[in-house]
C-alpha cells in the first residue's frame, strides 16, 4: 500500500503489515497459550476449566478495552491510546507470568485484555481513516490475511514452549512481541479527525438508536460467536472426541485458518466485479450451510469429514469480517473508533454468552457445538436480511 492511494497522509513501507501485526497482540494472547492449559492447572492446583476461564475473562477485558479506548481515539488521537494500550499489555503480560494465584491471574488477563482493546480497536479506525469503500474492504482483507497467521502459528509455538521451558515463558515472548512491535507503530501516520464532542460517549448513543448499522452489528456479532465456539471448543473436538495427539492438534487447528486466509484472498479478487453486501451475504449463507453439513456429519464420527467441512465453516468468515466492517465504518467516517469499538464489544458479548450457553449444553458429544454453530449462522443471517431491508 503506498501513499498514492492517499495524498493526506505519508504512510511507512510497510503500513498494512505494521497494522496486521499489531492486530495479531490479541489472536497471540488467545491462541499461544492453549496448550498450556494442563501445566497452568498444575502449577496452581485448579482443574482446567478453572485455567478456561482466563480466556473468557480476556474476552471480556478485551471488550471494555475497545468499548472505554475507541472514543478516547476519536478524540485524544489514534497512535497515543496504542501506546497506552500497548504499555499495559506489556506490563500484565509480565505480570502474568509471575502469577502465585489463579485468581491473580484471571486479574491480570484482565489488565492485559483491556490493553489489548486499547491498542487494536485503532488498527480499523486508521484503515477508516484512511480508505474508503470498495478500497477500504480490501484493505481489511489484506490485514485479515496476514494477521491470520497469528492463530495459525501461535499454538505450535506455545506447545514448541511448553515442551522446553514452563508456561510463564510464553507470556515473556508475547509481551517481548509487543515491545518490538512498538518500534514499528512510530512510523505510523495520526490519522484521528480528533473529535472535540464535549461528551465522547454520547456517540454510542448515537449508533445505538440508528436500526440500520446495529443489525450490521448484531448480524457480525453472531457470524464471530461462530468462530469463538469453535476455539473453545477446538481441543475437544479434536482431542477428546477424535483422540488427536497434542502434536496433531496444532496442525489441525492451522487447517482452519489457512483456509480463512484463502477466503481473505479471494475476498479482495471478488471485490473488483461484486458489491461488498453481495459478497457478505454469500459468506453468511455459506456458513450456515456449512454448520447444517457439520451436524449431519456427526453420525458419520470421521475425523477428516469434519476437519474438512470445519474449515470451510471457519474460511468463510475470511470474505464476511472484511465487508461487514466496511459496511460499518462507511456509515461513521468522523467516528470510527467508536464504531468499530461498538462491533468489538457486541462481538465479544455475544461470544461470551454463546460460549456459556454452549458449555451448559455440553453433553459429551459434538451435536451441541455444532447446533450452536448453526444457531449462530442462521441468526447472523436473519440479521443481515433485516439490515438489507432498512437499506
Amino acid at each position: 500500500m503506498n501513499n498514492s492511494n492517499n495524498n493526506s497522509y505519508k504512510l511507512p513501507k510497510g503500513f498494512v503489515f505494521i497494522l496486521a501485526m499489531l492486530t495479531s497482540i490479541s489472536p497471540l494472547a488467545i491462541d499461544t497459550y492453549l496448550p498450556s492449559f494442563l501445566q497452568i492447572s498444575q502449577t496452581f492446583s485448579t482443574s482446567i476449566n478453572n485455567i478456561e476461564l482466563t480466556l473468557s475473562i480476556y474476552l471480556f477485558g478485551f471488550a471494555i478495552g475497545q468499548l472505554i479506548g475507541g472514543p478516547l481515539s476519536d478524540k485524544y488521537g489514534r497512535k497515543n491510546f496504542i501506546f497506552v494500550g500497548i504499555g499495559i499489555y506489556i506490563l500484565f503480560s509480565l505480570l502474568i507470568s509471575i502469577s502465585s494465584s489463579i485468581e491473580q491471574m484471571l486479574f491480570f488477563r484482565f489488565m492485559q485484555a483491556i490493553g489489548g482493546g486499547f491498542a487494536v480497536v485503532n488498527t480499523n479506525a486508521i484503515v477508516r481513516d484512511i480508505y474508503h469503500g470498495k478500497k477500504g474492504a480490501k484493505v481489511f482483507s489484506i490485514i485479515s490475511m496476514i494477521m491470520m497467521m497469528a492463530p495459525l502459528l501461535a499454538p505450535v509455538i506455545g506447545a514448541v514452549i511448553v515442551s522446553y521451558y514452563e508456561w510463564q515463558v510464553i507470556f515473556i515472548v508475547i509481551a517481548l512481541y509487543a515491545f518490538l512491535l512498538s518500534f514499528f507503530i512510530l512510523k505510523l501516520p495520526e490519522t484521528s479527525p480528533k473529535n472535540k464532542d464535549k461528551n465522547l460517549y454520547e456517540n454510542y448513543i448515537k449508533i445505538i438508536k440508528s436500526k440500520k448499522p446495529m443489525l450490521l452489528i448484531m448480524s457480525n456479532a453472531f457470524a464471530f460467536s461462530g468462530l469463538f465456539v469453535f476455539l473453545a471448543k477446538s481441543s475437544f473436538i479434536y482431542m477428546d472426541n477424535f483422540k488427536v495427539s497434542v502434536e496433531i492438534f496444532p496442525i489441525l487447528f492451522g487447517l482452519n485458518v489457512l483456509t480463512l486466509i484463502a477466503f481473505s484472498r479471494f475476498n479482495i479478487k471478488l471485490l473488483e466485479t461484486k458489491s461488498t453486501f453481495s459478497i457478505l451475504k454469500t459468506g453468511i449463507i455459506l456458513q450456515l450451510l456449512f454448520s447444517i453439513l457439520l451436524i449431519l456429519s456427526v453420525q458419520l464420527n470421521s475425523l477428516t469429514l469434519t476437519v474438512i467441512i470445519l474449515m470451510f465453516y471457519i474460511g468463510v468468515l475470511g470474505i464476511i469480517f472484511a465487508n461487514a466492517i466496511s459496511l460499518l465504518l462507511e456509515d461513521f467516517k468522523s467516528i470510527s473508533g467508536t464504531a468499530n469499538a461498538l462491533n468489538g464489544v457486541a462481538g465479544f458479548a455475544v461470544a461470551s454468552i454463546v460460549g456459556i450457553i454452549a458449555s451448559l449444553m455440553h453433553n459429551g458429544t459434538l451435536y451441541p457445538v455444532f447446533i450452536m454453530m448453526f444457531f449462530t449462522s442462521l441468526s447472523s443471517l436473519v440479521l443481515l436480511i433485516s439490515y438489507s431491508k432498512n437499506k
